[in-house]
């Protein structure tokens, strides 16, 4: 595989800032990453394509956007490097073996489809030498300014990252595809959300995306992508409402498997797309009760 297959420089007029193009063009469970000089923003690259990354450069550095196993499954091989993350995916990013806690799977079938994904991707806790806030500076080299996005509702701690003078965005899992996932406990959909319409209000010129894109140009291109994935919440409400009337309660139950969130169910994977459905159903409940268009009645929902 040439260098030139995975790695494409961002900036002429900033050499050290790097696409690093994931395995599978970055489908799960792989992801794409973004090198800046000695930096790398997530490790999900694949195990090769972070050895190829050694090879050429030194990195003494390493962001993790967020907890999610296709987005630190090589750390172990950068074990000289400093770890950094936010505090609220720390604890998962330091004992893996919350995972399937945190993604509802605890006695459930669909717990036997995660565990050989963290086996077989040797996914090793890591230690977080220090953690990051929101608007946090990270001085990287002589000349680039990263900034700390927070922009929780993916994860409690899920960042972003904004390079100043380039314009250029790391957005890790708001991924600008076809489909956004909330289906962990720690999720957030009114706070996924804000974090959308926060990263709107950057001036982005190039947009790296966790998944699929990988890179987007253009500020107006950019925000009509960022307009286009919150879309796909505010449909998964209009479909959740048009299921709820003023008397008969609906149940989360109710709902499953009637392409609410997911539009074609994979065979394989059904028994975790259940639990997942049904978390994100669940998190749509809270911002609608929140927002007040839906009121509790017998252990169900009906509309306001």
């Amino acid at each position: 595989m040439e260098l030139n297959d995975i790695i494409q420089p961002l900036s002429e007029e900033f050499k050290n800032i790097f696409f690093i193009k994931g395995q599978r063009n970055g489908r799960y469970p792989y992801s794409h990453s973004l090198l800046l000089e000695d930096c790398l923003i997530d490790t999900g690259i694949s195990s090769k394509h972070v050895r190829i990354v050694k090879r050429n450069f030194r990195i003494n550095n390493v962001l993790l956007s967020h907890w999610h196993e296709d987005h630190i499954s090589s750390n172990r091989l950068l074990k000289n490097a400093k770890f950094l993350s936010h505090a609220k995916d720390k604890p998962l990013i330091e004992d893996v073996n919350k995972f399937i806690e945190y993604y509802g799977l605890n006695n459930t079938p669909a717990e036997k489809l995660l565990q050989p994904i963290i086996e077989g991707f040797q996914i090793e806790n890591t230690k977080i030498e220090k953690t990051i806030e929101d608007n946090e500076i990270i001085e990287i080299g002589d000349n680039l300014r990263l900034k700390v996005v927070h922009t929780p509702g993916h994860t409690a701690g899920h960042c972003c990252f904004y390079e100043e003078s380039t314009k250029i965005a790391f957005l890790a899992d708001i991924d600008l595809t076809k489909f956004a996932f909330y289906g962990c406990i720690d999720s957030n959909l009114i706070d996924f959300e804000e974090s959308i319409e926060k990263l709107k209000k950057l001036e982005i010129e190039i947009a790296i995306t966790g998944h699929d894109k990988g890179v987007c140009q253009g500020a107006r291109n950019i925000k009509n992508e960022l307009d286009a994935y919150l879309s796909i919440m505010h449909k998964r409400d209009e479909r959740i409402l048009q299921n709820l009337s003023e008397k008969k309660p609906i149940k989360i139950e109710d709902l499953m498997y009637k392409n609410i969130i997911y539009r074609t169910y994979n065979e394989i994977e059904k028994e975790f797309e259940y639990i997942a459905e049904k978390i994100m159903i669940q998190k749509h409940f809270d911002k609608l009760l929140e927002k007040d268009l839906i009121e509790p009645k017998d252990n169900g929902y009906v509309l306001k």
